[in-house]
């Protein structure tokens, strides 16, 4: 049994060994100088109704994920399997029926939405594109804009005439606009203020809900994932480290990357929970010259000679739960600073 198999329910999306990367190309004669190593062979599924935390420093490969599997960027290698088909060859036009399937919200609510555009002309955008709804495009969008929290009346003005939380919301409508069943949400609250980030993750929770949508969720702030999420994904320097339910990564992290990531969280002043801090030595590794052996073995508090040497695979160390790491192919039972102490 693989980390992308489940219980023998078919899932929405299925990923297998995706590889994205980055030839560098220098000098007048465009001569390749190396190669990023963004996505380095990741695999996990995602079932319907479902939303997958996927989490990591800043430049580990999570948002170069989602692009991928939207194909907005070419993979490299590797199968991205929708409903039982692979569309990791499709071309532009062998797509469109999985564009209005699969849609995205950006990161940043300003960046992504066209200044140009009045906010109703931005969600009604896909219907123009897969040329639906011609009759009705206006009250579909009204509809949009009402179910975001948005007036109806505000789909006249433009990008720079709302706030930062405002054009989140825009952004959800016009991912919404085709009804479709995935959704990738690159960091979508990062650039909001805590008060509106609640506000935007409840309305995700409860589109969720109500549309029965599917997401892959990309953030750093664990936080925000344990509040969202079913299951959560690690991932480090391109791969992926750990995999399982977000009440099990919480309580009994695996890997020594995510004990490190959990001990950074924040914990309120005057609660009764304490958690023992883990500082990582050393600096993130450049994706351009990753290290031999395991990614992390540069900065794990645990490293031994096999780390070194070999890449350990992802694979089941408890029912459910997959962990990429020497220490629990050896059997091995390292400290784990759980949240507990």
């Amino acid at each position: 049994m693989t980390a992308t198999e489940g219980d023998g329910a078919q899932p929405l999306i299925e990923v297998r060994d995706l590889k994205k990367h980055f030839p560098i190309i220098k000098g007048v004669f465009s001569r390749p100088a190396g190669t990023v190593y963004a996505v380095d062979g990741v695999s996990f599924q995602i079932d319907a109704g479902e939303t997958l935390g996927l989490v990591g420093e800043s430049g580990c490969g999570k948002s170069t994920v989602g692009r991928t599997l939207l194909k907005l960027l070419e993979p490299t290698s590797g199968q991205i399997i929708v409903r039982g088909e692979d569309i990791s060859g499709n071309d532009h036009k062998r797509m469109l029926p999985y564009r209005r399937q699969m849609q995205m919200i950006y990161q940043d609510p300003y960046a992504s939405l066209n200044p140009r555009m009045s906010a109703g002309e931005i969600v009604s955008e896909p219907f123009v594109i897969h040329r639906v709804a011609t009759g009705e495009r206006q009250d579909r969008v009204a509809a949009l804009f009402e179910r975001v929290g948005l007036r109806p009346e505000l789909m006249h003005a433009y990008p720079h005439e709302f706030s930062g939380g405002q054009r989140q919301r825009i952004g959800i409508a016009r991912a919404l606009a085709l009804s479709p069943e995935f959704v990738v949400a690159d960091e979508p609250v990062s650039a909001l203020d805590v008060s509106i980030q609640a506000q935007i993750i409840n309305l995700l929770m409860d589109l969720q809900d109500e549309f029965k949508l599917s997401y892959l969720f990309v953030a750093h702030d664990l936080a925000v994932v344990e509040h969202l999420s079913h299951r959560v994904a690690v991932m480090y320097l391109g791969r992926i480290v750990e995999l399982t339910d977000k009440a099990t990564l919480f309580d009994m992290p695996l890997h020594p990357y995510t004990e490190a990531l959990l001990s950074a969280v924040p914990i309120p002043k005057y609660s009764a929970e304490s958690r023992k801090r883990v500082i990582l030595r050393g600096d993130v590794p450049s994706p351009i010259n990753p290290p031999a052996g395991c990614h992390f073995h540069t900065r794990c508090l645990y490293a031994h000679a096999r780390c070194r040497a070999e890449t350990p695979a992802l694979r089941e160390v408890n029912p459910g739960h997959w962990a990429s790491c020497h220490l629990h192919d050896a059997g091995v039972k390292f400290p784990l600073a759980s949240p507990g102490g």
